[in-house]
């Protein structure tokens, strides 16, 4: 049976498992499920429908599941799905989707949201992700594997962050950020090159790395325009899958993408 507080307020609604452990003053209101080995510190707040996958720790006074802050919100059937083994420290804040959004904010697995990230309605977050403090996503922004949100950083709503994508402290991005690239700066953000250091950490070969670096020279370059580095891209690269994942994900962005001049 579940460990819970005396001063805590559990809805009948809920869904613990056996061993979820729920501590003091935390409120659980609607329809909230959580997985085994979950653990909910102090002062946490949550409003269902929302999903918590095993193993997730909130540390004290998250906001998990709120309704979005969405003026044309009216109060529908949306939820928050969160994956398994994530870590959510203090004053950390996830909102539940809205109908226009598809109905459904959705947070991966095995993370690290530092104190006071927000992921704001309807964003789909990867595994392995690490927000450090107060890094911010506004509504409808996709973030893919592995990235990193700087602290004090901020992303425009409907923009996508690519996988391995680093973005450092106090950006802010109102545009796409690629993938295993690294994204510094305000008004404008601007993208230093591949995220090597964090590439390495991840298992990426040198054969791998290089074709990144390859594509960023060819994007970086002062003779070829965008269109033109893509071409080229295209014609040296096609054997690289991470060049290829690169190409794909500036050609399928709606908001354009932040390269060297922001």
């Amino acid at each position: 049976m579940a460990t819970i507080h005396p001063s805590a307020v559990i809805d009948p609604k809920a869904r613990l498992a056996d061993d979820v452990v729920i501590g003091p003053y935390v409120v659980i209101e609607g329809e909230v499920e959580f997985g085994s080995g979950c653990a909910v510190g102090p002062f946490c707040r949550f409003e269902g429908p929302v999903t918590v996958g095993e193993g997730n720790r909130f540390v004290s006074h998250a906001s998990i599941g709120a309704p979005p802050q969405d003026l044309k919100f009216k109060g529908d059937p949306t939820r928050l799905e969160i994956g398994p083994g994530n870590l959510f420290r203090e004053f950390v804040t996830v909102h539940r989707g809205t109908p226009g959004g598809g109905g459904v904010t959705r947070l991966g697995g095995h993370s690290l949201y530092m104190i006071g990230a927000h992921v704001a309605h309807d964003c789909q977050v990867g595994d392995y992700v690490i927000f450090a403090n107060n890094g911010t996503l506004a509504g409808h922004v996709h973030v893919g594997s592995f990235a990193t949100v700087g602290a004090l950083s901020a992303v425009h709503q409907f923009c996508n962050v690519g996988e391995h994508a680093f973005i450092g402290g106090g950006t802010i991005a109102t545009k796409d950020v690629l993938p295993f690239m690294k994204t510094v700066g305000s008004r404008p953000a601007r993208c230093f090159g591949p995220n090597t250091v964090g590439l390495e950490r991840r298992g990426f070969s040198e054969e791998r790395v290089r074709a990144i670096k390859t594509a960023w020279r060819h994007l970086h370059s002062p003779r070829l325009t965008t269109t033109e580095a893509l071409e080229r891209i295209a014609d040296e690269l096609a054997d690289a899958p991470d060049a290829m994942r690169l190409l794909e994900f500036i050609r399928a962005s709606e908001r354009g993408v932040i390269l060297a001049n922001g």
